[in-house]
């Protein structure tokens, strides 16, 4: 019954997507030749724009575009490969045709068991079942304990994990969260090319009664949700670091059995880091709210062009590294003129440093609406800013960018060996 269903479902989407695309080669724009490296728009088949703006977030990451050219084992019908072919020509890849219609790419989506029926869809839950099968296709199930000490220097106790799934319509999309296989599983999983949204979260537990702490807890990520705060002041906003810090800080768990003094109804302190940063940061802010009814936040949350993820990861809690956490949480300058990112006072001072690449922008309300993306150019035009929406590709300016109201938003690691950085 569960087949035949699914059956009907995956034919119901095929031949609604099929009916759209011959919709849109009878009237839908003239199509015209993009000069190579130039920004390609993508065609809306009907509610699509949520897999547009993902598409053009996801082009602007150079760190996952050179990720996909060493998958070289894809087969010739995976979504890992279809993707590939599809970030190409968004970036301009030459005898582009613009705008472009994602064929191949939708049909692997259809193909996973995603349907795209009438009505709007949403962009990050997307992105974790294009993630989620980038994984099966690509990597190899881990299932053993192991140490954190190969992915953090340092040797944490003992290390659990967990299982999740997400459900998506009559898709059950298996875990996102992996396990691990051998003690090497880090050396191993770079060896093979983790995804660059792969990350690890690391939480522990102290008693409040006898201080004893339980060994460290991971769990892998591959995007950050963060949840609003209440609401302030008109004309105040929040900021990125703001919420990023809300996410990781200590928490008190009440009536935890404590294997240190052996009571059963212990108060304890729950800390949560990051225990490995992904070279690509995804940052999901969670904008649906429930105050007697759901609706839409569109409150400005301020972010960084340069994000210091110093502060929250594991190492630099452990070791007390943060000798002026006020410094080292504020605003780095980088909003206009030069960063060095070459200074010896720099590398020192920072090591997790990420660039913004895109910015997802969801407009409307609750149940309607529109997605765009600002998105970083490639290559030569590494500097450039551009507005996406669907079929319109437009120059923009970085503070146009710095003002919207993000849904998502991409960064990407910065090597100690980048160059410095030229800020229009």
């Amino acid at each position: 019954m569960y087949d035949i269903k699914r059956e009907n479902l995956f034919l119901f989407a095929t031949v609604t997507v099929a009916l759209a695309i011959g919709a849109f080669i009878l009237w839908g724009p003239t199509y015209r030749r993009k000069r190579k490296g130039q920004i390609v728009g993508l065609v809306n088949l009907g509610y699509t724009c949520f897999l547009n703006t993902l598409l053009q977030a996801l082009a602007s990451c150079p760190v996952v575009l050179d990720w996909f050219t060493r998958q070289i084992n894809c087969k010739q019908d995976s979504l890992t490969l279809s993707l590939q072919n599809t970030l190409q020509v968004i970036n301009g890849k030459e005898g582009s045709d613009d705008p472009y219609t994602p064929n191949d790419l939708i049909r692997s989506l259809l193909a996973q068991g995603w349907v795209i029926a009438p009505g709007e869809q949403d962009a990050h839950e997307l992105f974790h079942v294009i993630v989620t099968t980038m994984e099966e296709e690509t990597q190899q199930p881990f299932s053993k304990e192991c140490s954190l000490y190969d992915a953090l220097n340092d040797r944490p106790r003992e290390i659990h994990s967990d299982t999740v799934q997400v459900r998506r319509s009559t898709f059950l999309l298996r875990a996102t969260v992996s396990s691990l296989e051998s003690c090497s599983w880090w050396q191993e999983a770079k060896f093979k090319g983790p995804l660059p949204f792969q990350g690890l979260f690391t939480s522990q537990l102290q008693c409040m009664s006898c201080k004893y702490k339980s060994p460290v807890h991971y769990a892998t990520f591959y995007s950050l949700s963060l949840v609003l705060p209440q609401r302030i002041s008109v004309g105040e906003f929040h900021t990125l670091q703001e919420l990023i810090g809300h996410y990781v800080a200590s928490r008190v768990v009440n009536d935890v059995c404590c294997d240190g003094c052996g009571r059963r109804d212990t108060d304890q302190v729950k800390s949560l880091n990051f225990g490995k940063l992904p070279a690509c940061l995804c940052i999901h802010i969670a904008r649906t709210t429930w105050e007697g009814e759901a609706f839409k936040r569109d409150d400005h949350i301020k972010f960084p062009e340069i994000l210091t993820m110093d502060p929250y990861t594991y190492n630099n809690v452990i070791q007390k590294q943060l000798e002026n956490a006020k410094m080292m949480i504020g605003d780095h300058p980088s909003s206009n003129g030069f960063v060095d990112l070459t200074s010896p006072t720099t590398k020192k001072r920072f090591k997790h440093l990420y660039l913004l690449r895109a910015v997802v922008v969801h407009k409307g309300g609750l149940l309607c609406g529109h997605f765009i993306t600002y998105r970083r150019g490639i290559g030569e035009y590494y500097n450039s800013w551009y507005y996406t929406s669907d079929t319109e590709v437009r120059e923009t300016t970085l503070q146009e960018v710095m003002e919207a109201s993000a849904y998502m938003l991409f960064y990407t690691k910065l090597s100690s060996d980048a160059a410095p950085l030229i800020v229009n």
